[in-house]
């Protein structure tokens, strides 16, 4: 059992057969999303077997799901943007040279580091005062749930940080 979750886990780790590089993004967040749609699965099939098989509905399982949704969302983000997978317009940057291609870019990635800084600092108070409510069927602390927000930001911001000081090393 041990092998086939390690099997999984670097399996969610590589590209096309390669493994890229060690990022915190590919040793963590890929192999942590994979693991949540997992679950989301197994838990929304177990679901529909307890409600339209045996009459029974677990009222935790559409909760849990949703919350792992959540944070699949945000950890997605993440990798998209360290992929560079994010709807852009590139109409005028196809018209420019590369030193003003690369102009643009860092101001871009300094622009995602300025909204990401202010989500970031938008989500402590709702982390914060989110800590004393709990969820109606599990019960757990919604910070949990809301903490996905500050950690993705965080990891976007050093994703922008990495890419501003790799295109000016270049």
């Amino acid at each position: 059992m041990l092998i086939t979750i390690k099997k999984f886990i670097k399996n969610s780790q590589t590209e096309n057969g390669k493994v890229e590089d060690k990022d915190v993004v590919n040793l963590l967040f890929k192999p942590l999303i994979s693991i949540l749609f997992l679950l989301m699965i197994l838990i929304t099939f177990t679901q529909v077997i307890f409600r339209y098989i045996l009459n029974s509905a677990l009222p935790w399982a559409g909760e849990i799901t949703i919350f792992f949704f959540i944070w699949v969302i945000f950890l997605g983000a993440s990798i998209t943007l360290h992929k560079g997978l994010h709807i852009g317009v590139d109409i005028i940057t196809n018209q420019l040279n590369q030193k003003k291609k690369k102009i643009i870019y860092i101001f871009t990635n300094c622009l995602i580091i300025a909204f990401c800084f202010m989500i970031f600092i938008g989500s402590i108070p709702l982390v914060i005062d989110n800590f004393t409510q709990r969820s109606p069927a599990l019960e757990i602390r919604l910070t949990f749930v809301y903490l996905s927000i500050p950690f993705s930001m965080i990891a976007m911001i050093w994703i922008s940080m990495k890419k501003i000081i790799r295109e000016v090393n270049n």
